[in-house]
């Protein structure tokens, strides 16, 4: 695994007591400050996937997951914000029962637990038109 990876991994886990949803969401967060977001995207990709195979967990590794959370902290992380600010102004996206609310809308839920999904990003679904921002004249 990469040395940064790991050390940020240590890191959350120190601080979270285990390395559960939000302390995966706090990795992403924090990779982001490190490093802009396709280099953050792909450390933490990488860094995820070895550790699923160093444990023996591949079946825990999910890429489509992993990526679309991942940009779900891109998108509500404001600069010079803590992770502590973060995590209390954005406890919904740490909740990981409401994975449904955030990704439903763009994914079939059965679809995110196949091994397609697992392997590789899938790219979302347009969602419902009654999601959709009206467009103004």
């Amino acid at each position: 695994m990469n040395p940064r990876f790991d050390a940020l991994f240590k890191q959350v886990v120190a601080e979270h007591g285990r390395f559960g949803h939000p302390a995966h969401l706090h990795l992403a967060w924090l990779l982001l400050e490190e490093t802009g977001a396709l280099g953050a995207l792909a450390a933490f990709n990488a860094g995820l996937l070895a550790l699923a195979q160093s444990l023996k967990l591949t079946d825990k590794y999910n890429a489509t997951l992993t990526t679309a959370f991942f940009f779900l902290v891109l998108e509500r992380r404001v600069a010079g914000q803590t992770w502590t600010d973060f995590a209390a102004q954005h406890s919904d996206l740490l909740d990981w029962q409401q994975r449904e609310r955030f990704l439903g809308p763009f994914y079939d839920l059965s679809e995110l637990g196949s091994a397609a999904a697992r392997q590789n990003f899938l790219m979302p679904h347009l969602p419902p038109k009654d999601l959709l921002l009206e467009e103004k004249p």
